[in-house]
């Protein structure tokens, strides 16, 4: 019966097109791509990120996925950048209040603790990172003190990637 499984395995990959090698890893299968790379198990990593052993496989099968504010402290641990791990993917950085969450979530802060800790008011933050409101240059200029990003990230003229890869 063990002879029947391996056949039917091997039928199976041998029957695999060329799409099915080039189609993209999922966000867990990346997850422990990037922990085996470092050479930390499972309980390794949930011990240095501070979550539970099943917060960690969940991640890795894709049952669930990491909060947005762990990812900056995923990305350190695994030596990765945020940007690999796909945290910008369903922002649209040629609009500030996406720059803006982008940066807060760079920081590891949800809007709650980016409000409490730098004196903003939490709708405030919301309607600027929904694109309901304008943010003044004032603002933005106590953003980039606060998270200690550079002003020029939040210039609509440069492109915010090599604005992050100048920090390194």
């Amino acid at each position: 019966m063990d002879n029947n499984i391996a056949t039917a395995q091997a039928n199976e990959i041998a029957q695999q097109t060329p799409e099915d090698e080039n189609q993209e890893l999922s966000f867990g299968e990346k997850m422990l791509q990037w922990r085996e790379s470092v050479g930390l198990t499972r309980k390794e990593l949930a011990r240095k990120l501070n979550v539970s052993l099943t917060a960690v496989k969940n991640w890795e099968t894709g049952h669930s996925t990491p909060k947005l504010t762990k990812y900056s402290e995923i990305a350190k641990v695994l030596n990765i950048s945020v940007k690999e791990m796909g945290l910008d993917a369903n922002l649209d950085l040629n609009k500030i209040g996406d720059r803006i969450k982008y940066a807060r979530l760079l920081r590891g802060m949800s809007i709650e603790a980016f409000s409490y800790e730098f004196g903003f008011a939490i709708q405030t933050v919301k309607s600027w990172e929904s694109h309901t409101a304008e943010v003044s240059e004032p603002s933005l200029g106590r953003i980039s003190r606060a998270l200690d990003i550079p002003p020029t990230f939040f210039d609509m003229q440069t492109n915010p990637d090599q604005v992050l890869a100048n920090l390194h």
